[in-house]
């Protein structure tokens, strides 16, 4: 009986936290969403840690790089259309996040995601742009 009700309760436990990663799931996708179709430092701030890394064919930077890029950039001229998401959460509060975006700045990306006080954030990044055919 003491087995039922304990193995009862771990099932409950496991389908909590599938179901809790699916909402996750979704919304680090639209945070990923928004983060691409951010116009300017003032939009991306909110989503970086303080503390954030980043890498790409650039080299290393940090979340004041990434404002000062996200500042100089030229406006977009399509919409972000990223897709292939993947989402890995390695704990209930840190994700792992890969994705594609097509041309004309074709890439894929990794982005580790971080929840902190209740919000997820982006604590590390990585891009590497898709070669030409």
């Amino acid at each position: 009986m003491k087995t039922t009700i304990v193995s009862g309760l771990f099932a409950g436990l496991l389908t909590f936290a599938a179901l809790a990663n699916a909402d996750d799931t979704a919304t680090l996708i639209e945070l990923d969403k928004e983060w691409g179709e951010s116009q300017g430092a003032e939009e991306l701030s909110p989503l970086l840690l303080d503390s954030m890394i980043q890498i790409s064919v650039d080299g290393l930077g940090d979340k004041a790089s990434m404002l000062d890029e996200a500042e100089n950039a030229e406006p977009a001229s399509e919409p972000y259309a990223a897709g292939d998401y993947k989402v890995q959460f390695l704990s209930e509060n840190i994700a792992v996040m890969v994705h594609s975006t097509p041309p004309p700045e074709a890439h894929w990306s990794m982005h580790v995601w971080q929840k902190v006080d209740g919000e997820w954030k982006v604590s590390a990044s990585a891009g590497i742009p898709v070669g030409e055919d």
